[in-house]
């Protein structure tokens, strides 16, 4: 993950889902942390059969307890319809 380099002494990862669009950071859901970055920056989430249209947000967290670094991703869902 590149947010380790950006970030010294990374102690923790949180993972957050946010919904698309303007002002929608307050409304986040943490989905998960990692504070073991010996073997990489990851977690397992079961989502069940959620559709997504959001944003799946990293947040490393420095030592220090001020250093940070964020960098996202886009998550879209595949949606089939039924067409007749």
């Amino acid at each position: 993950m590149i947010l380790s380099a950006e970030v010294e002494n990374v102690d923790t990862v949180l993972f957050w889902i946010a919904e698309t669009g303007t002002g929608t950071w307050g409304e986040r859901t943490l989905i998960g942390y990692d504070i073991d970055g010996r073997d990489g920056w990851s977690i397992e989430w079961d989502f069940g059969d959620r559709i997504f249209h959001d944003h799946i947000v990293f947040q490393a967290l420095g030592s220090d307890g001020s250093t940070q670094a964020m960098e996202s991703i886009n998550v879209h869902s595949d949606v089939e319809t039924d067409e007749e």
